[in-house]
């Protein structure tokens, strides 16, 4: 960052109970930063704050879920006019016109902002340990450690080059996203892709250890174990924190992005953990309002349609509802320029016409008003929702992404058997109603048909621009032009280039 400066933080402070979602808050409020870390809940409030930051329109409320970065990666319907000034300049790639600027910037700003609250709590937590009993202690430092590295590495996804497996160039290049683990006046200093890297699975392996015997969802203890610290709930609805099944899945993400095939080793390690869990019957605990599993097809209808319960993290956003109100409604008309839809050549070139897949007949919906329109995508839209586990929730990681990542760590890296590819494929497929399994294919076709699954199982979670961006892809669907780094890096904000950055 330009200049962190110590000062009294913002916290926001937080009220749990019982079935109750994180986002219950009251009105922000500034307390002497001693006083604040004096007892358990100063910590707790920091930490839920982190993640009530990351639903910032700027960060997964919006830009970097459902809308943005859906637009750069041209999953709906291009934009026709500047009438929706941000949308027509993300489907362009303008990331330097003076109307996106401040949107552009406000990535940047808004994850340092959340960074630089993680790294306070962290300071007071390695200053006096003590100040935390033995379960706080490991989860609290575990989530914030976990929070840190997530949001540095899609900082480092968004403005750092891509397709790392065949540029080993930006491993050794001194231009990469500043790693910023203190509070300091002092500017933090570039690093090298490799050091960056390891500075993000650092802090990974550190939030893997912490958690893995204290985190409630890997069910090392039973519910009475945290019941004396457990104050209003804070222990539970672990899909909305950065659990140890989260991190373990984020750890497999970074690694694939690094591409080496030792990284893709441990990334099949990471994600064969997971798989193993999911496929012993997942993580159903009552006791801690967790309920983790992959779906079957005749359990996903509209009513279910943000799949939350396949989530390995998630966030709440409350006001969903009114930040999609432009961009996703059935009721679209043409005139509608910011309405994000799929034409219906579109939607069956995608899904391959096959309308057993519940991707295509149960998460999207045909315009209400002309059936010539094209079909709008339910993963966010509020209408249908009818349970709270499905409504305000935006997904982070979600299990499908962690059978693909091993599917292709079994198709292109060291331990190579694509029999086991096409069946880990074939798992999420049968789960979408596509019963015709894959066989025989060779590794090419096996990663097309992995390309195809993101496109398909992804749309609205703002998953396909950093696909496009890691494996190098130089044409993507819906886009004319040659897909490079003047598409594919957003440029550091000004007053980064002013405090001497190099990108």
């Amino acid at each position: 960052m330009k200049k962190i400066t110590k000062a009294l933080l913002a916290i926001t402070i937080a009220t749990f109970g019982a079935c109750n979602d994180w986002f219950n808050v009251t009105a922000p409020s500034e307390i002497r930063e001693e006083d604040h870390y004096k007892s358990v809940v100063g910590f707790q409030q920091t930490l839920i704050g982190c993640y009530i930051g990351m639903t910032d329109d700027n960060l997964y409320g919006k830009s970097l879920s459902w809308h943005l970065i859906e637009r750069m990666g041209q999953q709906f319907q291009a934009v026709s006019s500047p009438s929706a000034p941000i949308d027509y300049l993300a489907k362009d790639y303008s990331y330097k016109h003076a109307n996106g600027v401040a949107t552009f910037e406000g990535i940047w700003g808004k994850a340092y902002n959340v960074i630089v609250n993680a790294n306070n709590a962290l300071s007071y937590i390695e200053k006096d340990p003590s100040l935390l009993d033995e379960i706080n202690y490991h989860i609290i430092k575990g989530e914030l450690l976990a929070i840190r590295a997530y949001l540095h590495f899609d900082i480092l996804r968004l403005y750092g080059y891509g397709n790392w497996a065949e540029r080993a160039s930006e491993l050794n290049a001194k231009n990469t996203i500043p790693y910023v683990k203190t509070l300091s006046k002092e500017i933090t200093g570039q690093l090298t892709g490799k050091e960056t890297m390891e500075l993000i699975l650092a802090d990974l392996e550190e939030a893997s250890a912490l958690l893995k015997e204290y985190d409630p969802i890997t069910g090392k203890h039973d519910a009475s174990y945290y019941a004396e610290v457990d104050i209003d709930g804070f222990f539970r609805n672990r899909t909305l924190h950065l659990n140890y099944y989260a991190v373990r899945g984020l750890q497999a993400r970074v690694w694939l992005w690094e591409g080496s095939n030792d990284s893709k080793a441990k990334a099949l390690a990471a994600a064969e953990e997971i798989i193993k869990m999911i496929e012993s019957g997942g993580v159903k605990r009552d006791d801690i309002y967790t309920y983790l599993y992959m779906l079957h097809p005749d359990a996903i209808s509209r009513s279910t349609s943000t799949l939350a319960v396949e989530n390995l993290f998630g966030l709440n956003v409350p006001t969903l509802s009114k930040k999609i109100g432009s961009y996703i409604r059935p009721s679209y008309v043409d005139t509608d320029y910011a309405a994000m839809f799929l034409r219906p050549e579109d939607t069956n070139a995608l899904y391959e016409s096959n309308s057993s897949d519940v991707r295509f007949s149960q998460l999207l919906v045909q315009s209400t008003l002309s059936s010539d329109l094209g079909y709008v995508p339910l993963k966010v839209y509020q209408d249908f929702l009818t349970n709270d586990l499905y409504k305000n929730k935006v997904s982070m990681i979600r299990i499908p992404e962690i059978y693909y990542i091993a599917a292709e760590c079994y198709t292109t890296g060291t331990a190579r058997d694509l029999e086991k590819a096409m069946e880990l494929l074939n798992t999420i497929r049968m789960s979408r109603g596509i019963y015709d399994e894959l066989t025989g294919l060779s590794a090419e076709e096996i990663m097309e048909e992995i390309k195809k699954e993101y496109r398909k199982e992804f749309l609205s979670e703002g998953v396909m621009f950093y696909y496009y961006k890691r494996t190098g892809e130089k044409r993507i669907p819906h886009y004319e032009g040659e897909m490079t780094d003047e598409q594919y890096v957003l440029p550091y904000p000004a007053f980064e280039f002013q405090a001497g950055r190099v990108q």
